[in-house]
């Protein structure tokens, strides 16, 4: 009687699932992460407008030959994200707008009472008065910037709505 044992069939992953979709729905990182089966120095399938740093978007396209692993595996990622789009269309984002939108809010106002008044007691780098306006005139684009993510966010949805979704609004 022999006593190799049998390995077991895992597969390599690749195939769209309802929880792999309905994880793109919610915009849930994580969990798309583990359903993905990625690795954790890969980027994100969410675009960078939705995951930040962490998204890959096809503009990230070609890939230097001795890039490290994260640049490495943006291809794969890429698939996915196209086979998601495809599939399930644009996903449901807005709660993750609004709190970018919120924690921008706050990093503006903070800058600009930073700008105006500097808190006494501070000193060093970053406390000259033209170092506080550059970070009060960034925080003000990223505030605009992520207030015209969520303003366009109705239209970006109705172009990355699925096939059938798009037919039926006709």
């Amino acid at each position: 009687m022999s006593t190799k044992r049998q390995t077991i069939n895992r597969g390599k992953g690749g195939h769209l699932t309802p929880d792999i979709i309905a994880a793109w729905k919610r915009a849930d990182f994580t969990a798309l992460h583990l359903l993905c089966r990625l690795a954790p120095w890969e980027p994100s399938p969410f675009p960078p407008e939705i995951a930040g740093p962490l998204g890959c978007s096809e503009d990230d396209l070609p890939i230097d030959p001795e890039a490290d692993a994260w640049e490495k595996s943006k291809p794969k990622v890429l698939e996915w994200q196209r086979k998601l789009l495809a599939a399930a269309g644009w996903p449901d984002c807005r709660h993750v707008y609004e709190e970018e939108l919120r924690d921008a809010e706050a990093s503006f106002e903070w800058a600009r009472k930073r700008f105006e008044k500097l808190p006494a007691g501070e000193y060093g780098s970053g406390t000259d008065l033209e170092t506080r306006r550059e970070r009060m005139l960034q925080a003000e684009a990223e505030l605009a910037y992520r207030k015209k993510l969520l303003a366009g966010l109705t239209r970006v949805q109705k172009k990355w709505a699925p096939k059938s979704e798009r037919v039926q609004r006709l």
